[in-house]
């Protein structure tokens, strides 16, 4: 989100050395009127790298408040700039504007490359929908609304997630994708779609420089997605893990998995996974994981208020073939989710090993006849007991 000149241009800078191959320029705060158009010309010929620009309505979740017209002259002028000068390598304007006016799109497409343009132009057209406040009712006709623009080079839909199980609608839109395609999910629950975009194609993601400048909810900071997360070694073929409960932006797990992950060469990624406390949101959400077979979900970790849920799934599924470990049957409650090759799942609770395992160690390898002391109520403390 530009605010200075000069500190974008670091900024983007900074996201260069960190990784980033692309930079979006949100002008929403500077961009007033054509007289700030040399602004905006001047924060694409210096930039660092190539770059989208971006000037987002208010009635789209952005915060410029100006009309239209002055927009659009905007992004006319960056696209069809002349040396000295850059053009940028993409504009994104949003489809409920490019939809309702005949004038406005006509003007777009003069800017832009496409197979009608009868002008040697170098910048794209992402034609954008977004929505912060949840899925669009109508997200499968939107779709294919934009998919009938030819001028668009590349089409985003962007919406707020109600749950995880929102990502899996936006996978599927990437696996019938006719040209390059941007789908994410707003907010925690839509961390997935950001994380897994070079699993199902998508064009690209968004990521911040800092978690203090993201410019919509739930986006990774450059250095988590690169790094903790290793975006750059997911295919199509990755396998994927999680952690499941809530609340777990807390949680550790993804930096231990992902870190194990690259020690032994797995090619796995570990995601949060908020799944909210009802037992209702869990079934539906884990059958909804377990079904979606493209998503190639091989099991996760279950903390609190999970565990007792997860054996009551195993036992009450006739769906699938399951294994439950009979200490885990005994504890009433499972934290680990295995799902093997053959799609059989199996359910363990590592909490028992990992109360006695240090015990045994510190206690001569013998736990017999000793009187042990155990605070707490919860899954592990009945695990403890089990042990």
């Amino acid at each position: 989100m530009v605010g200075d000149l000069h500190l974008a241009l670091a900024d983007a800078a900074k996201a260069r050395d960190l990784g980033a191959n692309l930079v979006e320029f949100r002008l929403d705060h500077v961009y007033h009127s054509t007289d700030d158009i040399a602004l905006a010309q001047r924060l694409v010929n210096d930039s660092p790298l190539p770059c989208i620009i971006t000037c987002r309505p208010t009635w789209e979740g952005g915060d410029y408040d100006g009309d239209d017209d002055a927009r659009i002259a905007l992004f006319e002028h960056l696209g069809a700039a002349n040396p000295p000068n850059h053009p940028p390598r993409y504009i994104d304007v949003e489809y409920a504007a490019y939809a309702r006016s005949a004038n406005l799109k006509q003007k777009v497409n003069l800017a832009v490359d496409h197979a009608a343009q009868q002008r040697d132009l170098s910048t794209s057209l992402i034609l954008s929908s977004h929505n912060f406040e949840g899925r669009p009712a109508n997200l499968f006709k939107l779709v294919s609304d934009m998919r009938a623009e030819p001028a668009a080079k590349v089409l985003k839909i962007a919406f707020r997630a109600r749950s995880i199980r929102d990502n899996l609608e936006l996978f599927e839109i990437l696996a019938e994708r006719d040209r390059p395609t941007i789908a994410l999910a707003m907010g925690e629950d839509g961390l997935l779609s950001r994380l897994l975009a070079p699993k199902f194609g998508a064009f690209l993601t968004f990521a911040s420089l800092r978690d203090t400048s993201t410019t919509a909810p739930g986006q990774p900071t450059v250095h988590d997605l690169l790094n903790l997360y290793r975006f750059r070694s997911i295919t199509p073929r990755t396998r994927v893990y999680g952690i499941i409960g809530h609340p777990i932006s807390h949680s550790r797990s993804p930096h231990i998995h992902n870190a194990g992950f690259e020690a032994v060469n797995h090619d796995g990624v570990y995601v949060p996974l908020p799944i909210p406390p009802e037992w209702e949101h869990f079934k539906a959400t884990l059958s909804a994981l377990l079904d979606f077979r493209p998503l190639d979900f091989r099991g996760a970790s279950v903390t609190i208020p999970h565990k007792e849920h997860l054996l009551r799934f195993a036992r009450e599924d006739t769906t699938r073939l399951w294994t439950i470990d009979p200490l885990a049957d005994r504890a009433g409650a499972a934290n680990t989710l295995i799902v093997r090759d053959d799609h059989s799942c199996h359910i363990t609770n590592t909490d028992i090993p990992g109360v006695t395992g240090p015990l045994r160690a510190a206690l001569d390898n013998s736990l017999s006849g000793k009187r042990i002391a155990i605070l707490g109520g919860g899954g592990a403390a009945r695990a403890a007991c089990i042990g």
